[in-house]
């Protein structure tokens, strides 16, 4: 290492920033060296990246101080007096590597000195653009490097920017500020980058483009909290404070296209006369659809007759299948919606409102066309035989559940119907069914607040329930039997089966529900174990399900042109895209389910909750069941206290946070009130 004469004045970084310093002497291999700042410095002479061939006077320590103080603002002042990019156009072309003295003299006029080096060499350190420093001279960057580097300069200095703004518009949005007042300026970066960054970050999480961008800006801001993103959507009046955000991850629009909403409106604006469609007409037979008072979309009615020695049970489904031709816009877009989806805040029809709810509808005293299924059954619920037909047919009284429920209990015409349906139930779990009457959690939700209870099946859903089982079960065995394409659903036995036929044991139908195999929907007609019958399809609710409408179609085509509309291949590819909306349509169902079945609890936050105890969880903790919303969750085992399977305790919530899907409880009496 060259000796580094005393009163030398150098330069080196220290935390990015330029120090001049000058030489006082040895140490080792090292200088020692006082700053402009005053410090004292044994430094690694590879930190050296100037070195003064003029001396300054080191024997009075203020006197060098204040020299190089001077030293190093002029040499600062001559560094903004550089044009870095003329220096480069001028010499780029020519020698890859200079020396510090010949580019300062390019840069500045007339005499060169140590504080024009120095100021220079500042200058292409500070740039890192143009040149490159290194082993003492200074090397051209190639015009390629020069321009990949000015594009990612561009695109630091324009996110820096956008931080800037989105922070500025984060500060007004929390601070309940106007923000229509930070200019058009900020209104296109917040609009353009932020909300959707925001948006999509809330829906995808870390696996979001944004995640970076918006984590960093949160950071920026201060705001730490895991709902920071999604707070500031709602303080900032894009979302709902219970903005259904599943079903923005699943990609499920409420609204149809354009092109599906103009096909529904010339379907609907059309009344083609089904007399002349060669159909049975049953406009004479006593129709009734049974539905909830509230219900619209009806695409089920039926007729119920004393037939000889037995029973014709009439099954009459809305026809709509020659009215929704394949490859359509309405077609695909019920296909891809697989299902409507009904959840305790909206519904998401499966096909506009115009047709299935009006033009589609099995309205009161309106001719529609149908697809009836006649079943004559014993007395004991034995089916003799049954028939198919494109039928025409007019509803003559529209039932509420209530009003059907009164007429079965009152001993009229419907408890005849409803005898027969307990028996083909009977029926059926002797074939292995399992009915497992578990209570349906209902949730509704106004202007925010959120009511539950369990509601159990009624005599009169039951009635409707059976009855379209039964036309399910004779649609899939026409459908087999005459070999017409078809989409089956099936299930395996259960993986483990703890009761057998009709239990009302609530506790073990809970219990056995947790057991139940997984359904498959495919070409071949195999057993439905949990319903308990040879084959199984669904064709009753061609309004509600794409399912149902292909069976429709398949039945309808080959009743009126003795050929399917749809090949085996065809129902293949149908069944995945099928398969996707169901998926897609049940993460929206269960979320919102459990979301507001949280919103409830939280609102129970301080009560003892009553619980049953189902079974050992995870590790050390207990898997109990919570009573009024048959929510399960996890609490911590007791060693104290012995428990058993089923038995009744009481907890209470330590932290709930629906939007983020976390309950925990604890015993009431841990901490509790």
């Amino acid at each position: 290492m060259d000796i580094i004469p005393e009163g030398t004045v150098i330069e080196f970084l220290e935390s990015q920033r330029f120090i001049t310093a000058a030489v006082t002497g040895r140490k080792g291999s090292r200088v020692r060296v006082l700053t402009h700042t005053g410090r004292e410095l044994n430094l690694a002479p590879g930190r050296i990246i100037a070195a003064s061939r003029k001396k300054i006077p080191v024997s009075d320590r203020n006197s060098t101080i204040l020299a190089l103080q001077s030293t190093n603002t002029r040499r600062e002042k001559l560094k903004e007096q550089i044009n870095i990019k003329e220096v480069w156009e001028a010499v780029n072309e020519d020698a890859e590597t200079w020396p510090p003295q010949d580019l300062a003299e390019l840069a500045f006029d007339g005499e060169i000195t140590d504080d024009h080096i120095a100021a220079f060499l500042r200058a292409v350190i500070d740039d890192h653009t143009y040149f490159k420093y290194r082993d003492g001279m200074i090397n051209v960057m190639p015009p390629v490097v020069v321009e990949r580097l000015l594009e990612q300069r561009a695109r630091e200095a324009k996110r820096l920017e956008r931080i800037s703004k989105g922070a500025r518009w984060l500060d007004s949005v929390w601070k309940d500020e106007d923000t229509g007042s930070l200019g058009e300026e900020f209104e296109d970066a917040i609009q353009e980058f932020w909300i959707p960054a925001l948006k999509d970050y809330c829906i995808q999480g870390d696996d979001s483009d944004y995640a970076p961008s918006v984590k960093g800006l949160l950071k920026y801001a201060g705001l730490s909290d895991s709902s920071s993103a999604f707070e500031t959507l709602v303080r900032a009046g894009i979302w709902d404070k219970d903005e259904n955000i599943e079903l923005l991850r699943q990609g499920i629009e409420a609204e149809f296209p354009a092109e599906v909403e103009k096909q529904a409106e010339e379907l609907a604006a059309s009344l083609p006369d089904a007399v002349k469609e060669d159909r049975e007409d049953l406009r004479g037979l006593h129709l009734v659809t049974i539905d909830g008072a509230e219900s619209k979309d009806l695409d089920d009615a039926l007729s119920f007759c004393k037939k000889g020695d037995g029973w014709e049970i009439g099954i009459h489904i809305t026809d709509i299948s020659d009215e929704i031709e394949t490859a359509t816009p309405l077609f695909n877009e019920a296909i891809n919606r697989a299902t409507s989806i009904y959840l305790p805040e909206q519904q998401i029809p499966m096909l506009p409102d115009i047709l299935s709810q009006n033009r589609w509808s099995l309205v009161q005293g309106e001719d529609r066309r149908g697809l009836s299924f006649f079943i004559t059954v014993d007395n004991e619920g034995q089916i003799q035989n049954s028939r198919i037909s494109r039928s025409i047919i007019n509803v003559a009284r529209r039932m509420s559940y209530r009003e059907a429920e009164e007429e079965i209990l009152s001993g009229g015409t419907l408890s005849h119907l409803h005898e027969l349906c307990k028996k083909m139930q009977q029926r059926r779990i002797e074939n292995g069914a399992l009915p497992l009457p578990i209570p349906e959690l209902i949730i509704n939700v106004t202007d925010g607040e959120v009511s539950v209870n369990l509601c159990r099946l009624g005599p009169a859903r039951f009635l409707i329930s059976e009855c379209m089982i039964l036309a399910n079960v004779v649609a899939a065995r026409f459908l087999r039997d005459n070999n017409i394409p078809g989409l089956y659903r099936s299930q395996p036995p259960p993986r483990q089966q703890i009761i057998f036929g009709e239990e009302e044991d609530l506790l073990a139908n809970f219990r056995q529900r947790r057991l139940i195999s997984r359904g498959h929907l495919g070409t071949d007609p195999e057993k439905h174990s949990g319903l308990g019958v040879d084959c199984y399809t669904t064709v009753t609710s061609p309004l509600r399900r794409a399912l149902d409408l292909l069976m429709q179609q398949q039945l309808t085509s080959f009743l009126q042109k003795g050929k399917p509309t749809h090949s085996k291949e065809e129902l293949e590819q149908l069944a995945a895209r099928l398969g996707a909306g169901l998926a897609a349509a049940a993460a929206v169902r269960q979320n919102r389910t459990r979301y507001w079945t949280l919103k409830y609890l939280e609102s129970r936050k301080d009560e003892p909750l009553n619980a049953w105890i189902l079974d050992k969880g995870r590790g050390n903790r207990l898997l109990v069941v919570l009573c009024d919303t048959l929510t399960p969750v996890e609490i911590p085992l007791r060693p104290q206290i012995e428990w058993a399977m089923d038995m009744e305790i009481q907890v209470r919530i330590k932290r709930i946070v629906p939007r983020e899907n976390i309950l925990k409880v604890d015993w009431w009496d841990a901490g509790g009130p």
